[in-house]
C-alpha cells in the first residue's frame, strides 16, 4: 500500500479563459476528492479562479516560477507574488519550458531551491525526448536532469515532487504503457535516494505526465511508484479532468 496522497495538476498551458474557468471549478462544487487537485492556468487568470476557489477543494498552482526574488526582470513573476497570489505549487523545467526557451537543469535548481524557500510545492518536470528513448539513454538523460535539477537541495521535511514526462508522448496520444512507466518511476526513486536519502525518497511524490486520459488515467495510478498525475490536454474538458480526479479520489481512500 502506498503511502503517498495521489496528486492530479492540471497544466492548462496557454489555453483557457473565464469560461473554462467557471465550469472547471463549479464541476467539483459538492464533490468531495481525497487527491490533492491543483490546477495551473495562465497567470492572467490567477485571481479570477482564486475568486472561485472558495467554493471547492481545488488548489491554484503556477506553470512556472522566476528564479530570482525581485528586481528589472522584466515578465518575471517571483516565488513570492505567487504564494501571496494563494498558489500553492509551481511547475519547474516543464518540457516545453526546456526546448522553447531553453531552460536548463542548472536555472531549475535555482527555482526549485526558490520555492521551497517561500512555501511553495516545487513540481521538477523531468523526461526524455524521443531521439533519446529510441538511443536507450532514458536513465542517462533522467541522472544528469535530477542530480544537477536537485543539486544541494536539503528538503528538511519539505515536500517535493517530480513529475516525469516522456517527451515523445506529450499530445501525440502515445501515452508510456503503465509498466514503462512504473518502471521510469522506480528508477527516478532510487535516484532520489541517493540524492537525499531512503526515508526523504519514499515520501516524495512522482507524477506522470504524457497523453494521460480517463482511460489510462487508473492504471498508471495503480503502479507502486506512480503518486500522480500531470494532465495537459485532456484538463481542457472540465468533465474529463474531473473523470480523472474521481479515480485518483479513489484510490486516495486507500492510502495511509
Amino acid at each position: 500500500m502506498k503511502p503517498r496522497k495521489p496528486i492530479v495538476i492540471a497544466n492548462w498551458k496557454l489555453n483557457g479563459g473565464l469560461d473554462l474557468i467557471c465550469t472547471s471549478v463549479a464541476s467539483f462544487i459538492g464533490k468531495h476528492v481525497d487527491a490533492q487537485i491543483a490546477i495551473c492556468p495562465p497567470y492572467l487568470y490567477m485571481r479570477d479562479m482564486m475568486t472561485f476557489l472558495q467554493f471547492s477543494e481545488l488548489q491554484i498552482g503556477s506553470q512556472n516560477v522566476s528564479r530570482y526574488e525581485s528586481g528589472a526582470y522584466t515578465g518575471e513573476t517571483s516565488a513570492q507574488m505567487l504564494k501571496q497570489a494563494g498558489c500553492s505549487l509551481c511547475l519547474i523545467g516543464h518540457s516545453e519550458r526546456r526546448a522553447m526557451f531553453a531552460e536548463n537543469n542548472e536555472g531549475c535548481q535555482i527555482k526549485v531551491r526558490t520555492a521551497l524557500n517561500h512555501g511553495l510545492l516545487p513540481v521538477l518536470c523531468v523526461g526524455e525526448n524521443q531521439a533519446e528513448r529510441e538511443a536507450n539513454i532514458t536513465e542517462e538523460v533522467l541522472y544528469k536532469q535530477l542530480s544537477e535539477g536537485l543539486a544541494n537541495i536539503e528538503l528538511n521535511g519539505r515536500d517535493l515532487c517530480i513529475a516525469y514526462e516522456p517527451v515523445w508522448a506529450i499530445g501525440t496520444g502515445l501515452a508510456a504503457t503503465p509498466a514503462i512507466a512504473q518502471s521510469v518511476h522506480q528508477y527516478i526513486r532510487a535516484e532520489l535516494a541517493r540524492i537525499f536519502d531512503a526515508d526523504s525518497a519514499a515520501r516524495v511524490r512522482i507524477l506522470y505526465g504524457g497523453s494521460v486520459n480517463k482511460t489510462n488515467a487508473r492504471d498508471l495510478l495503480l503502479q507502486e511508484d506512480i503518486d500522480g498525475l500531470l494532465v495537459g490536454g485532456a484538463s481542457l474538458d472540465p468533465g474529463h479532468f474531473l473523470a480523472i480526479c474521481e479515480q485518483a479520489s479513489e484510490l486516495a481512500e486507500h492510502t495511509a
